[in-house]
């Protein structure tokens, strides 16, 4: 089975229009060190990663997990957001249907009800 690493470097290469040899001239490694990552059996060191990303127009978040990962610290969150994130991460996926069906009661309500900041107006 094929690294998803090596995966994406070749998919980055082929997307980028770049050839094994000009990415290894870039890095200034060898081809066959490019080869070998693209095969599954080396990986960039970190400093090397971040200039291949730089090269091919890919985040590091990518080609380490094969997604975007947002920026966004926990410092900066709101407390209730991560405990929310927290308790979604560990339901079940049976249950998420569940799940959706609460939180869309719940907007519903909200919905409803006066907007913050807002009076009622009287009758």
């Amino acid at each position: 089975m094929k690294h998803a690493y090596g995966e994406r470097i070749a998919a980055a290469l082929k997307l980028s229009g770049l050839r094994q040899a000009d990415l290894a001239k870039k890095l200034n490694i060898p081809q066959t060190a490019v080869s070998k990552i693209i095969n599954g059996n080396q990986y960039l060191d970190f400093d090397l990663a971040i200039k291949a990303c730089e090269i091919l127009g890919i985040s590091l978040d990518w080609l380490a997990y094969g997604f975007e990962n947002k920026p966004n610290p926990p410092f900066y969150r709101n407390p209730e957001r991560q405990r929310i994130e927290y308790l979604l991460s560990i339901i079940k996926e049976a249950e998420y249907p569940l799940v959706i069906v609460a939180m869309e009661e719940i907007i519903e309500i909200r919905l409803k009800e006066t907007p913050p900041g807002k009076s009622k107006k009287s009758t």
